[in-house]
């Protein structure tokens, strides 16, 4: 009886081998959403100039460790931004840029310091409840304000960096900045990938300064490069062809508006 029982132990075991080994097709599909998350991203990214971190970041966190989704996500943007900048890069507004930079590196260090003070929650939770009132109001406003001068800029740019350096959420308010100027669409968004290319690039030095690029990360990046590619011309194409200035403002501020509420969501715990 005892042998009976071992034999069909056995051949249970047996089938429950053969069964896990044999990939089933749903396991193939979970392989396969993060992929399709990356073109998708990708063809915003391309579209809007901006929203693909922060969407990869919320998705990819339902497969992949954080410790691997950052420095991920900074390779594959920093690849997108390299594409983007180079055919855009004689429309970038450089001037507003340069102060927007200077006025960053003297307040990313504060952020820093604050950093080890405060919350991070509490900070995403204020930032994400100013982005969303600025962008309810800049949805109502009939017209943009005149392009601003150079202390505006300065100001703008300080504000960055301090949210860099706090919890690297600088992006939201240099986006605001040129989407309510009088700027044309297309300099706007030149500058605001001009932006977030010199960003991630130094976000990528601190990366590999801490041995964070490993192995993992650099095949993942490799599988994920055809879809993020396809995303972004994809994005680039339709912003061509269905360009209309005003249309692209509200979209892209809706973008931001939703942006935000995810990242309110985030503060709040609810995921």
């Amino acid at each position: 009886m005892n042998d009976g029982i071992r034999r069909q132990g056995a051949i249970s075991l047996r089938r429950m081998s053969i069964c896990l080994a044999k990939p089933c097709k749903g396991w193939h599909h979970a392989r396969m959403l993060p992929l399709f998350i990356i073109f998708i991203a990708g063809v915003i990214r391309g579209y809007c100039g901006f929203g693909f971190a922060l969407i990869c970041v919320i998705a990819l966190s339902f497969f992949y460790l954080p410790s691997v989704i950052t420095p991920l996500i900074l390779c594959l943007d920093i690849g997108a931004s390299a594409w983007l900048f180079y055919k855009t890069r004689a429309l970038v507004d450089w001037k507003s840029l340069k102060l927007i930079f200077l006025s960053a590196m003297v307040t990313l260090p504060v952020g820093s310091l604050v950093l080890i003070h405060t919350p991070v929650n509490l900070l995403r939770i204020f930032l994400s409840l100013t982005v969303i009132f600025l962008c309810v109001g800049l949805l109502t406003r009939k017209a943009a304000m005149r392009t601003p001068g150079p202390g505006i800029s300065c100001g703008v740019g300080m504000l960055s960096g301090f949210l860099t350096g706090v919890a690297a959420i600088g992006g939201p308010p240099v986006i605001l900045f040129y989407l309510s100027s009088n700027r044309s669409v297309a300099i706007s968004r030149a500058t605001m990938i001009a932006f977030f290319f010199v960003v991630d690039c130094m976000a990528l030095v601190s990366c590999l300064w801490y041995g964070l690029i490993n192995e993992q990360v650099c095949l993942l990046w490799a599988k994920m490069l055809t879809p993020l590619a396809a995303g972004i011309w994809l994005g680039n194409f339709l912003f061509k062809i269905y360009l209309n200035e005003e249309r692209f403002r509200r979209q892209a501020i809706m973008l931001l508006m939703g942006l935000a509420l995810v990242s309110l969501a985030k503060g709040v715990g609810l995921f």
